[in-house]
């Protein structure tokens, strides 16, 4: 199966939020509206971020995503029938571009469509009574994703140089 992010229509209105990574599960997607009695995040002496859910004490630190990255909110997309019809145009697409694209493969090739709800620059992640440090999951997660991400772009930039 391959997964497409369709990118909001720019004529629609440009949706910002900043996610809130909980250490809990919550059987929900989506947005909330949380009244400031229930949730009131405020910034402690250190400059971290504190709140209570649910009674327990929270502590939370702003996550930035590093210059020219941005994060994608996404949801299901419900243009599924779509999905054939696009595939066929990229791999027609690809195989105008390179000879050697074999199309029996991805004849069959299922698209699942994903569409963008609103973007983010930093997100918060929160951790019970401390602080999430540079070895947490998400955190570490990201940085990694973002390295491979420039290696990979770096080495397609000195293949690209060298054709």
């Amino acid at each position: 199966m391959m997964l497409s992010i369709q990118r909001r229509d720019p004529k629609e209105a440009h949706l910002e939020c900043t996610p809130n990574l909980l250490p809990c599960r919550i059987h929900h997607d989506g947005a909330v509206n949380a009244s400031r009695r229930y949730w009131a995040p405020e910034q402690d002496k250190d400059g971290n971020l504190e709140a209570y859910f649910r009674g327990r004490k929270l502590k939370g630190r702003e996550v930035k995503l590093p210059d020219g990255y941005r994060g994608a909110v996404i949801k299901k997309g419900t243009k599924e029938d779509d999905a054939p019809k696009k595939n066929a145009e990229r791999l027609k697409k690809r195989q105008l571009e390179d000879e050697d694209v074999d199309d029996d493969d991805e004849d069959d090739e299922e698209v699942q469509i994903m569409e963008e709800v609103a973007d983010f620059k930093e997100y918060i992640i929160w951790g019970h009574e401390a602080v999430a440090d540079r070895d947490d999951a998400f955190v570490k997660g990201v940085e990694e994703w973002i390295g491979f991400a420039a290696a990979v772009g770096t080495h397609l930039m000195i293949l690209q140089t060298e054709c």
